[in-house]
C-alpha cells in the first residue's frame, strides 16, 4: 500500500468509475460434482417456487418469508459462486446506522468511493468496489442478477454501483451495504439480501452500538448458515478500548463466534477526504493484503462459507416443509368441516324418512282423504282379494284427492331440505369462523343456503315423483290391473309407494309407524299388495328411496361445493411437504458428494 493515498491529490488516480461494464468472463467446463449439485439447487429452486403457502395461518407469513430468502439466496449467491468458485472473494461490509461502515470502505481503498455523512440512511444503494482486473466477474450481473450494474454514483436501491480500485488487492471485493437497522424498510431488505451474497461478512459496530439486539440475530443467522465473520469494533474511546473489547469478546464466545478476528479502531479524526489515517486502518488493510494475496486462504474462506450455506438448506427446507404441510392438513380439516356439516343433513334425511314424520300433518290429511273414509280402511284391511278391482275403480274415479296428496308430499320434501340445506350452511360457517384459515375464506353469503335453492329443491321432488310413476308403470306393465288401461291405478299406486319410502321399512309397518299413521301405512301396504303383490312393493319402495337419497345427495353436494370451492381455488398439493423434502435432500446428497471443504488442487485454482 502506499502512504500517498491520504492525500486528496492521489485519490482520483487510485479509483476507475467509467470502466466498462461489458467485459467477458472466462469460463471451464465445471467438475461433474459441481454439475450435479447445480442441478440439484436449481430443482429446489424451482420447488420452492411451486410452493405457496396462501392460507392464513401462524406459520405461513413467516413460510413466505424465508422462502423468498432462500430463493434470493440461491439466485444471488450459491447459483452463481458454486459455478464460478474461483470468482474474487466477496466481502460485505455490514452493520449498524452510523458505525461508520462507508468511512472504513473508503479509508481501505483509499478513496472517497461511497458517500459518508451524519444524514442517515446515507447508502441507499450499495456499492462494490473491486481491483480493475476482478471487474468482469462483477459486471456479468451473475451474482446479484436483481441489482442493475451502474458505474455512476446512484440513490436507486435497486442498482449496484461498481468501482475499479487499484489499491484493493486483486481477488477481493468489498460491498458497502445498506444499515441492517435502517428506518427505511426497502434498505434493512435489501442489506439482508446483500449479507446472504457475502462470502465473508465484516460486521462493523461502535463502542456504544456492539450490544443492540438487531446485529447479534444477524450474526447468529449469519454464523448458522455457515459465513465466515470478521468483526470491526469501531470509535473506541481509548480508556474504554479493554473493556469494551473484552465484553464484545465474551458475547462472540456465547454465540458461538469466539473464532471471529476482531479489530478495535480508536477514536479518531478524519483527514480532509473523510478517511481514517493510515495507522488506524493499516491492521485490517494488511489483514485483506495478505487474504487477497493468498488463493488458498481466499478458496478456503469462499468454500467455507458455501458449504455452510448449502449445509443450512436443508433445515430451512424442513421448516417450510412443515408449514406446507399444514396449509395441506388446514384444507383437509376446512373439507372435513364442511362434509360433516352436510352428512349430518343427509342422516336427517335418512332419519325423516325413517321415523314417520314426513306421514304427519298436510301429508297424512291428504293421504287419508285419498283412500277415503276410514270404514273403507277397515273393510279393506279384512278383504282385500275380494275388493281388489273396486279399489282400482274407486280410485279411478278421485283425482283431485291424488294431486293433493303429491303436493303435500312435494311441500312436506322441499321444506325439509330447505331446513337442512339453512342448517348444513350455518353450521359450516360457524365451523369455519373457527379456524383462522377458513375465516379468511368466508363471505357472508355462504351463511345462508344458495339463492336458487328452493327451486333446485323443488325440481328435485317433481323429478323424483315422476320417476316414481314410471318405475310403477314399468315394473307393473304385466299386472292384470295396469292392463286393464286403469291410468289412475298408476297413479294411485305410485302414490302409495311414496308414501311408502316415508316409512323405515318398505311398508312392514312397527308399532311407532302405525301410531304416525293411525293405520294408514297398513292401508298403503294392502293397495299396494292388491296391485302389485308383497315383493314387488317392497322392490319398488327400496328403489324409490335409494333414487330419492341420491339426488338428494346431488343436491347437498352441489350447496357443499361452494365452500370445497374456496378451498379448492387455494390449489394445494395433498403433499406439499414431500417434494420440498426431496428436492433438499438432493441438494444434501450433492453437497456431501462434492465435498466443498476438502478441495482438490485443480478445483482451488486461482482467479
Amino acid at each position: 500500500m502506499s502512504d500517498t493515498a491520504d492525500s486528496p491529490e492521489a485519490a482520483p488516480a487510485e479509483v476507475d468509475r467509467a470502466a466498462p461494464l461489458t467485459a467477458p468472463v472466462p469460463t471451464t467446463e465445471p467438475p461433474a460434482a459441481v454439475r450435479a449439485l447445480t442441478a440439484a439447487l436449481t430443482n429446489l429452486r424451482k420447488t420452492l417456487d411451486g410452493t405457496t403457502y396462501p392460507l392464513v395461518m401462524r406459520s405461513a407469513e413467516e413460510a413466505g418469508r424465508v422462502s423468498a430468502a432462500l430463493v434470493s439466496q440461491l439466485d444471488d449467491y450459491l447459483l452463481p459462486r458454486l459455478t464460478r468458485l474461483d470468482a474474487p472473494l466477496l466481502v460485505v461490509v455490514g452493520g449498524s446506522t452510523g458505525a461508520g461502515k462507508s468511512t472504513l470502505v473508503n479509508s481501505l481503498v483509499r478513496a472517497p468511493v461511497s458517500p459518508a455523512g451524519v444524514l442517515r440512511p446515507t447508502t441507499r444503494s450499495p456499492v462494490l468496489v473491486s481491483h480493475p482486473s476482478d471487474q468482469a466477474w462483477f459486471r456479468q450481473g451473475e451474482l446479484l442478477p436483481g441489482l442493475t450494474r451502474t458505474a455512476e454514483s446512484t440513490s436507486d436501491p435497486g442498482a449496484l454501483q461498481l468501482v475499479a480500485a487499484p489499491a484493493l488487492g486483486a481477488g477481493l471485493a468489498l460491498l458497502d451495504a445498506p444499515d441492517i437497522d435502517s428506518v427505511v424498510d426497502r434498505n434493512r431488505a435489501l442489506a439482508a439480501q446483500l449479507l446472504a451474497a457475502a462470502d465473508l461478512w465484516l460486521f462493523v459496530t461502535t463502542a456504544a452500538r456492539y450490544a443492540d439486539a438487531v446485529p447479534w440475530e444477524l450474526l447468529t443467522t449469519a454464523r448458522l448458515r455457515g459465513t465466515v465473520i470478521a468483526l470491526v469494533l469501531d470509535r473506541v474511546p481509548d480508556e474504554a478500548a479493554g473493556e469494551v473489547s473484552a465484553h464484545l469478546r465474551e458475547m462472540l464466545g456465547a454465540h458461538d463466534m469466539a473464532a471471529a478476528p476482531l479489530f478495535v479502531l480508536p477514536e479518531t479524526t478524519l483527514d480532509g477526504q473523510g478517511l481514517l489515517s493510515e495507522d488506524v486502518i493499516r491492521p485490517l488493510r494488511d489483514w485483506f493484503a495478505q487474504l487477497a494475496a493468498d488463493a488458498t486462504a481466499r478458496s478456503t474462506v469462499v468454500r467455507q462459507t458455501l458449504d455452510g450455506a448449502l449445509a443450512a438448506l436443508r433445515p430451512a427446507v424442513e421448516g417450510l416443509a412443515a408449514a406446507a404441510d399444514e396449509q395441506a392438513a388446514a384444507t383437509a380439516a376446512l373439507d372435513e368441516r364442511v362434509s360433516a356439516a352436510y352428512r349430518t343433513a343427509r342422516r336427517a334425511v335418512e332419519d325423516g324418512l325413517r321415523d314417520g314424520r314426513l306421514l304427519r300433518g298436510e301429508v297424512l290429511a291428504r293421504w287419508q282423504e285419498f283412500l277415503g273414509t276410514g270404514e273403507f280402511l277397515r273393510s279393506l284391511e279384512s278383504r282385500v282379494g275380494r275388493l281388489r278391482d273396486r279399489v282400482v275403480s274407486a280410485l279411478t274415479g278421485r283425482p283431485a284427492p291424488g294431486q293433493n296428496l303429491q303436493m303435500a308430499l312435494e311441500s312436506q320434501l322441499v321444506t325439509l331440505l330447505r331446513g337442512l340445506a339453512a342448517d348444513a350452511a350455518e353450521q359450516t360457517y360457524a365451523a369455519w369462523q373457527a379456524h383462522p384459515a377458513g375465516a379468511a375464506l368466508l363471505a357472508p353469503e355462504l351463511q345462508q343456503p344458495s339463492a336458487d335453492l328452493p327451486e333446485r329443491a323443488e325440481r328435485v321432488v317433481r323429478d323424483w315423483q315422476r320417476y316414481v310413476l314410471d318405475l310403477v308403470r314399468t315394473e307393473g306393465g304385466d299386472k292384470r290391473a295396469t292392463a286393464r288401461g286403469a291410468a289412475y291405478a298408476v297413479n294411485g299406486a305410485g302414490l302409495a309407494v311414496m308414501v311408502a319410502v316415508f316409512t323405515a321399512t318398505a311398508f312392514i309397518p312397527t308399532g311407532l309407524e302405525v301410531a304416525v299413521g293411525a293405520g294408514t301405512t297398513v292401508a298403503a301396504q294392502k293397495v299396494l299388495e292388491a296391485i302389485f303383490g308383497d315383493q314387488v312393493i317392497r322392490t319398488l319402495a327400496n328403489r324409490a328411496r335409494t333414487d330419492l337419497l341420491s339426488r338428494i345427495d346431488t343436491l347437498l353436494d352441489t350447496e357443499a361445493a361452494r365452500y370445497r370451492e374456496r378451498t379448492a381455488a387455494v390449489a394445494l398439493d395433498p403433499e406439499p411437504g414431500a417434494a420440498l423434502r426431496r428436492a433438499a435432500a438432493d441438494v444434501e446428497n450433492a453437497r456431501e458428494d462434492l465435498a466443498l471443504t476438502t478441495p482438490t488442487p485443480a478445483e482451488a485454482g486461482t482467479p
